[in-house]
């Protein structure tokens, strides 16, 4: 059940003087020595059906290839809790996003110490983005960032010292909303003629056809359920070429 669910929950009911009295901590009576969530980051796989844990932590380490050593613990849900001896191991894995296992979408969260796990909300993941057919003139560090705003926050935009990103395509390094549909391009007006830029998503695996949502695939979309309830849906709009 969702944290906020289950708080709102909880708000409906009658609690008893001893429910309803609240505990505050002190930060003084926190130990020390325990390990800082600094060098821990909760990982989240996007599958509709479950996840092996051993075949998860052999594969991802294998995948990593990281100097210190790393832990896996399962935390249900297809979600992991992964601790890491060095710092500079995390940086490497939050860097080099997006990770994939069993092609299926690794999500990660960094751990805040003052956040329940069951309160995490896995909603935003890197990643880079080639945008196709962009004029000469307009492949640029500053234009780029402006127009890849259309698909979120911007990260990075790959370009030379100057500014200049000519090629026959252009790399932002952009944040995607999971829950929203992949954007497959954008119109580009120039003066008097209309360019349309598609985008390229890298290391884009399994997702959704029907809508293009990244956190569900085929059997949890509503656009599926309604096929098979008889509805006429729109050929699918999606496809691997994004």
């Amino acid at each position: 059940m969702e944290a906020e669910e289950l708080a709102s929950r909880w708000e409906r009911l009658h609690l008893s003087k001893e429910e309803s009295a609240c505990f505050h901590v002190q930060q003084k009576r926190l130990h020390d020595d325990i390990r800082s969530g600094k060098y821990c980051i909760v990982g989240k796989a996007l599958t509709e059906k479950g996840v092996n844990s051993e075949g998860f932590r052999i594969t991802m380490s294998q995948i990593w290839r990281l100097d210190g050593w790393v832990t896996f613990k399962e935390l249900g849900d297809q979600c992991f809790l992964i601790e890491f001896q060095k710092i500079e191991d995390k940086e490497k894995v939050l860097s080099g996003r997006p990770w994939f296992f069993d092609r299926h979408l690794l999500t990660m969260m960094e751990v805040d110490e003052k956040e329940s796990i069951d309160g995490l909300k896995f909603c935003f993941e890197p990643f880079w983005i080639q945008l196709h057919n962009l004029p000469l003139s307009v492949m640029t560090e500053d234009f780029s960032e402006q127009f890849a705003e259309a698909i979120g926050p911007v990260i990075r935009v790959e370009a030379e010292a100057d500014g200049r990103a000519w090629g026959r395509c252009l790399r932002v390094r952009v944040v995607v909303d999971l829950n929203r549909p992949l954007l497959r391009g954008k119109w580009l007006r120039l003066d008097d003629k209309q360019h349309w830029i598609s985008f390229k998503y890298e290391r884009l695996q399994n997702f959704c056809f029907q809508c293009g949502i990244l956190s569900h695939k085929g059997k949890g979309c509503l656009n599926a359920r309604n096929t098979q309830q008889g509805e006429t849906v729109p050929l699918a709009q999606f496809g691997p070429w994004l």
